[in-house]
């Protein structure tokens, strides 16, 4: 291989122990899923990945696993989100839901609109990535408690299994 190849590959290695940010613990995963989820949450539509590299990055939190949760906006769920968070801020700001009715929408205009999904993101996305960063912190806890009995229970039937056939060896003696 030729040094240049090398240079490459060891600086694409850096970029990605980068993004990674370390090992996987329940922490940082509930922390990668709860900052994605309200990073995908907000109607940024575009720039969630820089988002989640501006932000990811500093902190040292898995930038694949909070971009992974930061897809929550795709294009078939992202109206029922923006929906849910124009009608969350319409009841904050106005104490009731607001009419979907096209003449009702103009007669509110763009400027009660854009107040309504910016408060309602403001309460919606951090819900959501709490919840979210719950779910994965209970997720990735379960699941190093049971990687680590099997591996426990492995360990042991091994040892049976040797056990075993030590006996049978001295038995044919």
């Amino acid at each position: 291989m030729s040094t240049k190849w090398r240079e490459r590959k060891e600086l694409a290695r850096q970029a990605w122990r980068r993004l990674r940010g370390g090992e996987l613990t329940p922490w940082r995963a509930a922390l990668s899923v709860g900052v994605g989820l309200v990073i995908g949450m907000t109607p940024a539509f575009g720039l969630h990945w820089l988002i989640v590299i501006a932000v990811c990055v500093p902190l040292r939190l898995d930038t694949g696993v909070a971009y992974l949760a930061a897809n929550i906006s795709m294009p078939f769920i992202a109206p029922f989100i923006t929906f849910a968070e124009v009608e969350t801020g319409a009841l904050l700001l106005h104490g009731h839901f607001m009419a979907m009715s096209p003449s009702d929408l103009k007669a509110a205009g763009i400027g009660t609109l854009v107040a309504e999904l910016v408060s309602g993101t403001a309460v919606l996305a951090p819900a959501c990535g709490a919840v979210g960063g719950a779910v994965a912190y209970g997720f990735v806890a379960w699941r190093r408690r049971n990687r680590g009995r099997r591996l426990g229970e492995v360990g042991e039937a091994g040892e049976v299994a040797r056990e075993a056939e030590t006996q049978g060896e001295d038995d044919a003696a």
